[in-house]
């Protein structure tokens, strides 16, 4: 009976079998407890941008706007530990506003998209501490769409600077685009409830290097909103999920 049982565990069938069964289970934890290489983050952020005449106490044209499309930041980013204490990743926050402008659907979207270089170090158990250098090349966006021709574009433009051309002929759904480069600089303190799960917090400064001149509309060239947002401090709080 003895031998019968050793040939059990012998056999080259259940040998293998045993094997991939330990195999996986290491690699899962290992994976599981291992500090993440790759990581994702979801969040918010809060600055004070100067919006000139994308804000409506400076441009009655423009909707009325709430502390959300204003203050508030929506963000989401991918980060890889290549070194092991550095990190490189793509990151992007974005500002909207929405509301009418006469007949016609108005949305505003202001992406500041970031190529992140993050150095970090562990002062305690759990606890992290980083630095974050990201150049930026971000893109505004101004889009009308409506059921039918309208004249709001025509009105809005005029808002933004009297000189632009009002008979610009625009389509049922036309928007405006404008892309610029910028630089971020932000330290952090970041908080690991699990090994794949922390909680992050960042300050620090966007600046950037705007003009309203060569806004796009239709293929033709117009001048933009003018805004203040050269350099504005800026607080960030992520979740962060790693594997």
């Amino acid at each position: 009976m003895h031998d019968r049982n050793l040939m059990i565990f012998i056999n080259p069938h259940q040998s293998k079998k045993y094997k991939k069964y330990i195999i996986f289970n290491f690699i899962l934890l290992a994976t599981i407890f291992a500090q993440p290489k790759l990581s994702f983050h979801l969040g918010t952020g809060f600055y004070n941008p100067s919006l000139g005449y994308l804000d409506p106490d400076s441009n009655n044209v423009i909707p009325s706007l709430g502390a959300f499309g204003k203050n508030i930041l929506l963000d989401w980013g991918v980060k890889y530990q290549f070194y092991p204490n550095a990190r490189i990743g793509y990151s992007r926050s974005n500002s909207y506003h929405s509301g009418k402008i006469g007949k016609s659907d108005y949305l505003r979207t202001i992406s500041y998209r970031m190529l992140t270089f993050e150095t970090f170090y562990y002062p305690r158990k759990k606890m992290e501490l980083n630095f974050m250098l990201a150049p930026m090349y971000n893109k505004g966006i101004i889009k009308l769409s409506s059921s039918s021709s309208s004249s709001d574009w025509s009105t809005m433009l005029i808002g933004f600077k009297k000189d632009n051309d009002p008979t610009l002929k625009t389509s049922i759904e036309s928007e405006m685009t404008k892309r610029w480069f910028g630089l971020a600089s932000m330290v952090g303190f970041r908080y690991y409830i699990y090994s794949w799960f922390a909680v992050d917090a960042k300050a620090g400064f966007l600046q950037n290097s705007y003009k309203e001149k060569d806004w796009k509309l239709e293929g033709e060239k117009i001048d933009g909103p003018t805004m203040n947002i050269k350099k504005m401090p800026v607080f960030k709080l992520h979740l962060i999920f790693g594997w």
